[in-house]
């Protein structure tokens, strides 16, 4: 029997470029399959928002989105929150029942819906400005399409 011993000269055996890792077209595949999913799940998203809103929101999410929705300035969006028969007037302001001017913040305060007259009911929100805190009411009705704003006071 023969035992054959490596020559010392040789140098070291090195692992194949394939055999540890992905290569390059392949993590390009990967990131582009990621970025992919991640832009169809946003996409999804925003498509399934309706249906969220009509089944699925209450009226503090309604008005929670609103007020995100209307700081940010995306007034298409915001539109689609507030009862039909404003809808073609001018967006109304979340501030304005507090009197504050100037930049704010607000958001939902109690998420508890209070019974108002008419079917409508009232969810509080606050408004910080740099001249403190003040509480305002969002009156709400339910129309087909999800519970719509229609009134800040």
């Amino acid at each position: 029997m023969s035992v054959l011993v490596p020559d010392e000269t040789d140098p070291a055996p090195t692992a194949s470029r394939r055999g540890g890792s992905c290569g390059v077209i392949g993590c390009l595949l990967l990131v582009g399959l990621l970025v992919a999913a991640g832009a169809g799940l946003w996409t999804m998203g925003n498509a399934l928002e309706p249906l969220a809103d009509r089944y699925l929101w209450a009226p503090h999410d309604v008005v929670r989105e609103y007020l995100s929705f209307y700081e940010r300035g995306d007034t298409e969006r915001a539109r689609r929150l507030v009862c039909s028969q404003i809808r073609s007037a001018g967006l109304p302001d979340p501030a304005a029942p507090a009197g504050v001017r100037g930049s704010w913040t607000a958001a939902v305060e109690d998420e508890f819906p209070y019974p108002r007259p008419g079917g409508r009911v009232g969810i509080y929100y606050s408004v910080r400005s740099s001249a403190g805190e003040d509480l305002a009411q969002a009156l709400l009705e339910r129309e087909e399409d999800g519970w719509r704003i229609c009134a800040l006071e």
